[in-house]
Protein backbone atom coordinates (compact mmCIF):
# COMPACT_ATOMS: atom_id res chain seq x y z
CA UNK A 1 0.00 0.00 0.00
CA UNK A 2 1.37 3.47 -1.08
CA UNK A 3 1.48 6.30 1.34
CA UNK A 4 -1.42 8.30 -0.92
CA UNK A 5 -3.43 4.79 -0.42
CA UNK A 6 -2.67 5.27 3.66
CA UNK A 7 -3.97 8.53 4.11
CA UNK A 8 -7.53 8.12 1.92
CA UNK A 9 -10.26 6.65 3.72
CA UNK A 10 -11.56 3.02 2.95
CA UNK A 11 -14.49 3.09 2.45
CA UNK A 12 -15.55 -0.39 3.19
CA UNK A 13 -19.78 -1.79 2.55
CA UNK A 14 -21.31 -5.09 2.31
CA UNK A 15 -20.72 -6.57 -1.18
CA UNK A 16 -23.17 -5.52 -3.73
CA UNK A 17 -25.77 -8.28 -5.43
CA UNK A 18 -23.28 -8.55 -8.82
CA UNK A 19 -20.36 -9.47 -6.84
CA UNK A 20 -21.91 -11.96 -4.70
CA UNK A 21 -23.63 -13.83 -7.92
CA UNK A 22 -20.12 -13.63 -9.73
CA UNK A 23 -18.67 -15.32 -6.71
CA UNK A 24 -20.79 -17.51 -6.61
CA UNK A 25 -20.54 -18.28 -10.12
CA UNK A 26 -16.59 -18.48 -9.63
CA UNK A 27 -16.83 -21.24 -7.03
CA UNK A 28 -19.21 -22.90 -8.32
CA UNK A 29 -17.20 -23.00 -11.66
CA UNK A 30 -14.02 -24.39 -9.64
CA UNK A 31 -15.71 -26.93 -7.42
CA UNK A 32 -17.83 -28.37 -10.53
CA UNK A 33 -14.30 -28.27 -12.80
CA UNK A 34 -12.31 -30.47 -10.09
CA UNK A 35 -15.56 -33.36 -9.41
CA UNK A 36 -15.49 -33.31 -13.37
CA UNK A 37 -11.65 -34.08 -13.83
CA UNK A 38 -11.96 -36.45 -10.79
CA UNK A 39 -15.08 -38.12 -12.38
CA UNK A 40 -13.75 -38.12 -15.47
CA UNK A 41 -10.46 -39.54 -14.78
CA UNK A 42 -12.38 -42.58 -12.65
CA UNK A 43 -14.34 -43.22 -15.79
CA UNK A 44 -17.75 -42.04 -15.39
CA UNK A 45 -20.35 -42.14 -17.59
CA UNK A 46 -20.89 -39.06 -19.84
CA UNK A 47 -24.75 -39.43 -18.86
CA UNK A 48 -23.76 -39.54 -15.29
CA UNK A 49 -21.40 -36.12 -15.80
CA UNK A 50 -24.66 -34.19 -17.54
CA UNK A 51 -26.56 -35.05 -14.53
CA UNK A 52 -24.30 -34.63 -11.80
CA UNK A 53 -22.27 -31.45 -12.85
CA UNK A 54 -25.11 -28.73 -13.54
CA UNK A 55 -26.75 -29.29 -9.84
CA UNK A 56 -23.29 -29.42 -8.58
CA UNK A 57 -22.47 -25.93 -10.12
CA UNK A 58 -25.86 -24.47 -9.16
CA UNK A 59 -25.32 -26.25 -5.85
CA UNK A 60 -22.50 -24.40 -4.83
CA UNK A 61 -22.75 -21.02 -6.56
CA UNK A 62 -25.85 -20.46 -4.41
CA UNK A 63 -23.52 -20.98 -1.55
CA UNK A 64 -20.68 -19.20 -2.96
CA UNK A 65 -23.55 -16.09 -2.92
CA UNK A 66 -24.59 -16.72 0.41
CA UNK A 67 -20.78 -16.75 1.50
CA UNK A 68 -20.28 -13.24 -0.29
CA UNK A 69 -23.15 -11.89 0.91
CA UNK A 70 -22.05 -12.38 4.75
CA UNK A 71 -18.54 -11.50 4.22
CA UNK A 72 -18.32 -7.89 4.95
CA UNK A 73 -15.19 -5.94 2.86
CA UNK A 74 -14.42 -9.17 0.46
CA UNK A 75 -14.43 -7.33 -2.78
CA UNK A 76 -12.13 -4.73 -1.00
CA UNK A 77 -9.60 -6.91 0.23
CA UNK A 78 -8.94 -9.10 -2.98
CA UNK A 79 -9.11 -6.14 -5.13
CA UNK A 80 -6.28 -4.14 -2.68
CA UNK A 81 -4.11 -7.19 -3.15
CA UNK A 82 -1.77 -7.99 -6.22
CA UNK A 83 -1.36 -11.66 -4.50
CA UNK A 84 -4.89 -12.46 -3.44
CA UNK A 85 -6.05 -11.44 -7.39
CA UNK A 86 -3.44 -13.72 -9.25
CA UNK A 87 -4.76 -16.88 -6.32
CA UNK A 88 -7.87 -16.56 -8.22
CA UNK A 89 -6.29 -17.67 -11.40
CA UNK A 90 -4.63 -20.60 -9.33
CA UNK A 91 -7.27 -23.43 -9.91
CA UNK A 92 -7.33 -22.31 -13.60
CA UNK A 93 -3.85 -22.82 -13.68
CA UNK A 94 -3.86 -26.42 -12.24
CA UNK A 95 -6.57 -27.48 -14.66
CA UNK A 96 -4.31 -26.47 -17.41
CA UNK A 97 -1.42 -28.08 -16.37
CA UNK A 98 -3.85 -31.56 -16.20
CA UNK A 99 -4.62 -30.87 -19.88
CA UNK A 100 -0.91 -30.36 -20.76
CA UNK A 101 0.79 -33.15 -18.86
CA UNK A 102 0.41 -35.76 -22.03
CA UNK A 103 2.71 -33.39 -23.06
CA UNK A 104 5.45 -33.53 -20.82
CA UNK A 105 5.28 -36.83 -18.84
CA UNK A 106 3.92 -40.29 -20.57
CA UNK A 107 1.06 -40.14 -18.68
CA UNK A 108 -2.38 -41.69 -20.16
CA UNK A 109 -5.45 -39.73 -20.48
CA UNK A 110 -8.35 -39.84 -22.74
CA UNK A 111 -8.98 -37.08 -25.12
CA UNK A 112 -12.21 -36.92 -23.37
CA UNK A 113 -10.73 -36.14 -20.02
CA UNK A 114 -8.45 -33.46 -21.40
CA UNK A 115 -11.35 -32.16 -23.51
CA UNK A 116 -13.61 -31.72 -20.65
CA UNK A 117 -10.59 -30.57 -18.24
CA UNK A 118 -10.02 -27.99 -21.05
CA UNK A 119 -13.09 -26.63 -21.25
CA UNK A 120 -13.52 -26.31 -17.63
CA UNK A 121 -10.06 -24.45 -17.32
CA UNK A 122 -11.05 -22.10 -20.33
CA UNK A 123 -14.53 -20.91 -18.23
CA UNK A 124 -12.81 -20.67 -15.02
CA UNK A 125 -10.21 -18.26 -16.66
CA UNK A 126 -13.45 -16.43 -18.26
CA UNK A 127 -15.02 -16.07 -14.21
CA UNK A 128 -11.42 -15.54 -12.13
CA UNK A 129 -10.85 -12.73 -14.82
CA UNK A 130 -14.47 -11.31 -13.73
CA UNK A 131 -13.82 -12.12 -10.12
CA UNK A 132 -10.50 -10.05 -10.34
CA UNK A 133 -11.94 -6.93 -12.30
CA UNK A 134 -15.18 -6.82 -9.88
CA UNK A 135 -12.92 -6.75 -6.95
CA UNK A 136 -10.48 -4.21 -8.08
CA UNK A 137 -13.12 -2.29 -8.86
CA UNK A 138 -14.69 -1.85 -5.83
CA UNK A 139 -11.77 -1.21 -4.42
CA UNK A 140 -10.85 1.59 -6.57
CA UNK A 141 -14.43 2.68 -5.56
CA UNK A 142 -14.29 2.12 -2.15
CA UNK A 143 -10.49 4.18 -2.07
CA UNK A 144 -12.33 6.92 -3.79
CA UNK A 145 -15.58 7.69 -2.81
CA UNK A 146 -14.94 11.33 -3.12
CA UNK A 147 -15.99 13.56 -6.12
CA UNK A 148 -12.58 14.26 -8.65
CA UNK A 149 -10.24 17.08 -7.68
CA UNK A 150 -9.97 17.79 -11.58
CA UNK A 151 -11.34 15.12 -14.64
CA UNK A 152 -10.90 15.44 -18.44
CA UNK A 153 -11.17 13.23 -21.25
CA UNK A 154 -8.29 11.22 -22.21
CA UNK A 155 -6.64 11.75 -25.74
CA UNK A 156 -3.33 10.20 -25.66
CA UNK A 157 -0.47 11.78 -27.36
CA UNK A 158 1.06 10.27 -30.56
CA UNK A 159 1.61 6.42 -31.10
CA UNK A 160 0.81 4.21 -27.79
CA UNK A 161 2.65 0.74 -27.32
CA UNK A 162 -0.73 -1.01 -27.57
CA UNK A 163 -0.94 0.60 -30.93
CA UNK A 164 2.75 -1.07 -31.73
CA UNK A 165 1.29 -4.42 -30.50
CA UNK A 166 -1.91 -3.79 -32.68
CA UNK A 167 0.46 -3.05 -35.93
CA UNK A 168 2.72 -6.09 -35.46
CA UNK A 169 -0.10 -8.72 -34.70
CA UNK A 170 -1.58 -7.22 -38.19
CA UNK A 171 2.07 -7.12 -39.58
CA UNK A 172 2.13 -11.17 -38.62
CA UNK A 173 -1.33 -11.88 -40.16
CA UNK A 174 -0.17 -9.92 -43.64
CA UNK A 175 3.21 -11.94 -43.47
CA UNK A 176 1.04 -15.43 -42.56
CA UNK A 177 -1.46 -14.84 -45.51
CA UNK A 178 1.63 -14.18 -47.58
CA UNK A 179 3.45 -17.35 -46.83
CA UNK A 180 0.17 -19.26 -47.25
CA UNK A 181 -0.46 -17.57 -50.83
CA UNK A 182 3.10 -18.67 -51.91
CA UNK A 183 2.10 -22.07 -50.78
CA UNK A 184 -0.40 -22.30 -53.19
CA UNK A 185 -2.89 -21.84 -50.88
CA UNK A 186 -4.94 -18.99 -52.67
CA UNK A 187 -7.02 -18.20 -49.14
CA UNK A 188 -3.54 -16.49 -47.91
CA UNK A 189 -4.55 -13.78 -50.20
CA UNK A 190 -7.95 -12.96 -48.45
CA UNK A 191 -5.92 -12.99 -44.69
CA UNK A 192 -3.02 -10.73 -46.25
CA UNK A 193 -5.70 -7.97 -47.47
CA UNK A 194 -7.55 -8.79 -44.30
CA UNK A 195 -4.59 -7.56 -42.46
CA UNK A 196 -3.82 -4.35 -44.28
CA UNK A 197 -7.27 -3.35 -44.63
CA UNK A 198 -7.63 -3.78 -40.41
CA UNK A 199 -4.33 -1.61 -40.50
CA UNK A 200 -5.09 0.95 -42.07
CA UNK A 201 -8.92 1.63 -40.74
CA UNK A 202 -7.95 1.34 -37.64
CA UNK A 203 -4.94 3.91 -37.61
CA UNK A 204 -6.03 6.97 -36.38
CA UNK A 205 -4.48 9.63 -34.30
CA UNK A 206 -3.14 12.75 -35.05
CA UNK A 207 -0.85 13.15 -37.41
CA UNK A 208 -2.12 10.16 -39.40
CA UNK A 209 -3.71 9.96 -42.79
CA UNK A 210 -7.14 9.58 -41.35
CA UNK A 211 -6.42 11.83 -38.57
CA UNK A 212 -9.74 11.50 -35.84
CA UNK A 213 -10.95 14.47 -34.66
CA UNK A 214 -11.01 14.49 -30.95
CA UNK A 215 -14.42 15.82 -30.88
CA UNK A 216 -16.11 13.04 -32.69
CA UNK A 217 -14.76 10.07 -30.26
CA UNK A 218 -17.03 8.26 -28.90
CA UNK A 219 -17.50 7.64 -25.39
CA UNK A 220 -13.25 8.30 -24.61
CA UNK A 221 -11.43 7.69 -21.78
CA UNK A 222 -11.22 9.45 -18.44
CA UNK A 223 -8.79 10.68 -16.14
CA UNK A 224 -9.65 11.69 -12.65
CA UNK A 225 -7.56 12.89 -9.89
CA UNK A 226 -8.24 12.19 -6.29
CA UNK A 227 -6.60 11.81 -3.52
CA UNK A 228 -5.06 7.77 -3.35
CA UNK A 229 -4.00 8.95 -6.76
CA UNK A 230 -4.70 9.64 -10.61
CA UNK A 231 -8.02 6.91 -12.11
CA UNK A 232 -7.79 6.43 -15.65
CA UNK A 233 -11.91 5.37 -16.49
CA UNK A 234 -12.20 3.22 -19.60
CA UNK A 235 -15.86 2.11 -20.61
CA UNK A 236 -14.86 -1.58 -19.50
CA UNK A 237 -11.45 -0.75 -16.83
CA UNK A 238 -10.11 1.24 -14.53
CA UNK A 239 -6.57 1.63 -13.42
CA UNK A 240 -5.43 3.80 -10.07
CA UNK A 241 -2.51 4.98 -10.71
CA UNK A 242 -0.73 6.07 -6.93
CA UNK A 243 0.38 9.66 -6.39
CA UNK A 244 3.82 8.15 -5.50
CA UNK A 245 4.31 6.64 -9.40
CA UNK A 246 3.95 10.32 -10.61
CA UNK A 247 7.69 11.95 -10.29
CA UNK A 248 6.37 15.24 -12.31
CA UNK A 249 3.24 17.07 -13.97
CA UNK A 250 4.37 18.91 -16.97
CA UNK A 251 3.31 21.04 -19.65
CA UNK A 252 5.03 21.43 -23.56
CA UNK A 253 3.19 22.84 -26.56
CA UNK A 254 1.55 20.00 -27.66
CA UNK A 255 1.27 17.33 -24.53
CA UNK A 256 0.25 17.37 -20.59
CA UNK A 257 2.53 14.62 -19.37
CA UNK A 258 2.37 13.20 -16.19
CA UNK A 259 6.00 11.20 -15.85
CA UNK A 260 5.45 7.60 -14.13
CA UNK A 261 7.77 5.50 -12.47
CA UNK A 262 6.81 0.87 -12.11
CA UNK A 263 7.62 -0.06 -8.86
CA UNK A 264 10.13 3.01 -7.54
CA UNK A 265 12.35 1.80 -9.94
CA UNK A 266 11.60 1.79 -13.93
CA UNK A 267 10.99 4.79 -16.06
CA UNK A 268 10.15 5.29 -19.21
CA UNK A 269 8.93 7.64 -22.14
CA UNK A 270 6.40 4.65 -22.50
CA UNK A 271 5.27 4.46 -18.99
CA UNK A 272 4.63 8.19 -18.94
CA UNK A 273 0.37 9.43 -19.77
CA UNK A 274 0.54 11.78 -22.39
CA UNK A 275 -2.20 13.64 -22.94
CA UNK A 276 -2.95 15.67 -26.01
CA UNK A 277 -3.06 19.24 -24.53
CA UNK A 278 -5.57 20.16 -28.03
CA UNK A 279 -8.21 18.06 -26.54
CA UNK A 280 -7.96 19.34 -23.02
CA UNK A 281 -11.44 21.26 -22.83
CA UNK A 282 -10.53 22.87 -19.62
CA UNK A 283 -7.65 25.66 -19.48
CA UNK A 284 -4.57 23.26 -19.41
CA UNK A 285 -2.37 25.60 -17.04
CA UNK A 286 -5.24 25.38 -14.38
CA UNK A 287 -5.32 21.27 -15.06
CA UNK A 288 -1.93 21.48 -14.28
CA UNK A 289 -1.99 22.97 -11.11
CA UNK A 290 -4.70 21.51 -10.03
CA UNK A 291 -2.76 18.05 -10.78
CA UNK A 292 0.09 19.51 -8.32
CA UNK A 293 -2.14 20.70 -5.60
CA UNK A 294 -3.80 16.98 -5.01
CA UNK A 295 -0.40 15.32 -5.72
CA UNK A 296 1.51 17.70 -3.25
CA UNK A 297 -1.25 18.97 -0.78
CA UNK A 298 1.20 19.67 1.62
CA UNK A 299 2.94 21.90 -0.41
CA UNK A 300 0.27 23.89 -1.55
CA UNK A 301 -0.97 24.24 1.21
CA UNK A 302 1.91 26.52 2.32
CA UNK A 303 1.22 28.65 -0.88
CA UNK A 304 -2.51 28.77 0.08
CA UNK A 305 -1.14 30.20 3.37
CA UNK A 306 0.74 32.66 1.50
CA UNK A 307 -1.92 34.56 0.23
CA UNK A 308 -1.08 33.63 -3.40
CA UNK A 309 -3.77 35.06 -5.88
CA UNK A 310 -2.83 33.05 -8.69
CA UNK A 311 -4.39 30.14 -6.96
CA UNK A 312 -7.35 31.31 -7.10
CA UNK A 313 -8.07 29.98 -10.80
CA UNK A 314 -6.76 26.55 -10.01
CA UNK A 315 -10.14 24.66 -9.82
CA UNK A 316 -10.77 23.03 -6.56
CA UNK A 317 -13.27 20.44 -5.52
CA UNK A 318 -16.48 22.02 -5.44
CA UNK A 319 -16.35 23.20 -8.93
CA UNK A 320 -15.58 19.53 -10.14
CA UNK A 321 -17.43 17.89 -12.83
CA UNK A 322 -19.92 15.84 -10.30
CA UNK A 323 -19.29 11.83 -11.28
CA UNK A 324 -19.85 8.63 -10.01
CA UNK A 325 -18.00 5.35 -9.31
CA UNK A 326 -19.41 2.36 -11.45
CA UNK A 327 -18.94 -0.52 -9.19
CA UNK A 328 -20.18 -2.39 -12.11
CA UNK A 329 -18.09 -1.81 -14.53
CA UNK A 330 -14.59 -3.17 -14.61
CA UNK A 331 -11.47 -1.87 -13.26
CA UNK A 332 -7.92 -2.43 -13.14
CA UNK A 333 -5.53 -1.41 -9.87
CA UNK A 334 -1.95 -0.39 -9.69
CA UNK A 335 -0.37 -0.88 -6.31
CA UNK A 336 3.47 -0.97 -5.24
CA UNK A 337 2.65 -4.51 -3.29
Amino acid sequence: MTAHEQQATLEISDPDISFQAGFGFYLGVVVTGIAAAVGTAAGAATATLLGILPSLVTCVAILGHILAKRAYGLPERIGRSRWRRLACYLPAVVLAVLVAVPAVIAVDLTARFQLVVGVFALLTTISAYGLDRMSRNRYVAALTPEEPAANWEYHPAGISPSEFIFAGIMGLVVVFGLVTAAAGNGEGLIWALYGVLIFLTSHRGPGSWNELDPGDRWNPPELRAHEAGLIHKRPFARKLIPWDAITDVRLTDDELVLERQWFGRFSSRWLDVRCDREAIESDAESLRDALDRVRQPETNQLHDGRGDESSASVPDRSAATETTADTDGAAELETTE
